[in-house]
């Protein structure tokens, strides 16, 4: 049984637009850290292929603690 089923639609409306408030801020902390990590391979004299490439290989997870 779903909780939103209960719920008033306003209140449903308002955690769905929290919802996706949350899921642009991890978003753009992703691609900030990303960019730092790319960064940081750039530094190290990788090409921006061979960077790009890596990132790709070995993707990085971070547990979103829900």
């Amino acid at each position: 049984m779903n909780t939103n089923e209960h719920l008033p639609k306003p209140i449903q409306r308002a955690l769905n637009q929290i919802a996706h408030s949350r899921a642009l801020l991890r978003q753009a902390e992703e691609r900030m850290r990303l960019s730092r990590e790319i960064e940081a391979l750039l530094a190290d004299g990788l090409t921006p292929a061979e960077a790009l490439e890596r990132l790709r290989t070995n993707p990085p997870f971070i547990d979103p603690q829900y």
